[in-house]
């Protein structure tokens, strides 16, 4: 019998992805997807449930999952404000790890965090993301996988100008740096989709973190 998987945040870049890779893979079975909206599937394996992230408490019953997949993330910009940034980023990425300890299926908690986190951080996006992991390993979770990556390529629904001129100058240099440097240039949302499925198939307990770079590695890597 194949596992079930959870996946909060599948309609962002990562998740997307995410989402396509686990439906096309026979390792899961089920596979329930934590949305505010109805999603089109082609899939039997998907099933959705609404919800406003707000309390999640009272739907643990229909998330129950072996692995609990977190790429909810949002902007500075598209939020609105720090407080509002701050309840998607921290809060409701919080509040799902707390359900996933309580869930007596749970195996596995993946979280995208970002390469740069730290709970000291002047950068108040980097800094949310740092306590946040703080917070995480603080939870009775079987095993938590962080994955931080740089810059992340792919296509979005929104366009954000200056993002895509990162973009370009990381992909034109990324070439003719050294390895050391290299981490902190873009990387596909695809890539780290794949990396969250590859090591959950490992199935490896405790505490896990992936910065960029390793992402990449096991994405190439041949066992």
């Amino acid at each position: 019998m194949g596992k079930t998987a959870l996946i909060a945040g599948a309609t962002g870049l990562v998740g997307t992805s995410l989402l396509d890779q686990l439906v096309g893979d026979d390792y899961y079975d089920n596979i329930v997807v934590l949305t505010r909206r109805e999603l089109p599937s082609a899939s039997s394996k998907v099933r959705a449930v609404i919800t406003d992230f707000e309390n999640l408490e009272s739907l643990s019953a229909d998330i129950q999952a072996h692995h609990f997949f977190c790429c909810l993330g949002t902007t500075l910009k598209k939020a609105g404000s720090k407080e509002a940034f701050f309840k998607v980023d921290y809060t409701y990425c919080f509040n799902l790890a707390q359900v996933a300890a309580k869930t007596a299926t749970c195996e596995q908690f993946h979280i995208v965090t970002a390469l740069g986190a730290n709970a000291e951080s002047v950068i108040y996006y980097n800094k949310v993301k740092g306590m946040l992991e703080e917070a995480l390993k603080k939870l009775s979770l079987p095993s938590l996988y962080i994955y931080q990556p740089s810059l992340l390529l792919g296509e979005r629904n929104e366009r954000r100008p200056f993002e895509e001129i990162a973009k370009f100058f990381s992909k034109l240099f990324s070439f003719f740096m050294i390895a050391s440097s290299r981490k902190l240039f873009a990387i596909d949302a695809s890539r780290v989709a794949k990396g969250m499925v590859v090591t959950a198939k490992k199935g490896l307990p405790g505490l896990h973190v992936f910065p960029s770079r390793q992402i990449e590695k096991i994405t190439t890597t041949k066992d």
